[in-house]
């Protein structure tokens, strides 16, 4: 085969091999923008035990994976507001995968201490129920890395019956 031959191969096979790692990166960079619309909401905020100087919460947030890839959570920071007073930050640690249409609970351990909670626990107590806000970050992994999502979800108002508040 000639030299020019060679070369013409050559090039093609380098073409046909750019494009294709071309390709793939482009489907990875779009199924990477998708994860961007997985739909977190705030599930519910439960008193799991009471101490005398600490309360643990069970916090769950609920995610929705439209996408045609399944998302994988790695982990997410996030901090938990009631009736508008900053409680604390938290740490979802638990690696969740959420295939395509799919939805996943996913639930985590919230300890709150009294210190500093009055403005919550007066509020609470005067109003009657606790509005609760969940502000964060959602972290899943990609072939291309990880990839950080933004969130801030609502849970609508838990009402406190007088039973409960005495």
């Amino acid at each position: 085969m000639s030299r020019k031959k060679v070369a013409v191969v050559a090039v093609i096979l380098v073409a046909l091999v750019l494009g294709t790692v071309g390709l793939w990166f482009a489907q990875q960079v779009r199924q990477r923008e998708a994860l961007r619309t997985v739909q977190i909401s705030f599930d519910e905020a439960d008193v799991k035990n009471v101490g005398l100087t600490s309360a643990t919460l069970l916090v769950k947030l609920r995610m929705y994976n439209p996408n045609s890839i399944t998302a994988t959570l790695d982990r997410a920071n996030y901090d938990l507001w009631g009736n508008g007073n900053h409680l604390g930050s938290g740490v979802i640690s638990e690696r969740t995968d959420i295939p395509p249409g799919s939805t996943r609970t996913v639930a985590t351990d919230f300890d709150l201490s009294y210190v500093g909670t009055a403005g919550v626990i007066w509020s609470a107590q005067k109003e009657g129920r606790v509005s609760w806000r969940i502000t964060g970050t959602a972290y899943f992994d990609t072939p291309l890395g990880t990839m950080s999502v933004p969130f801030n979800v609502t849970l609508g108002e838990t009402v406190i019956t007088t039973a409960s508040r005495t």
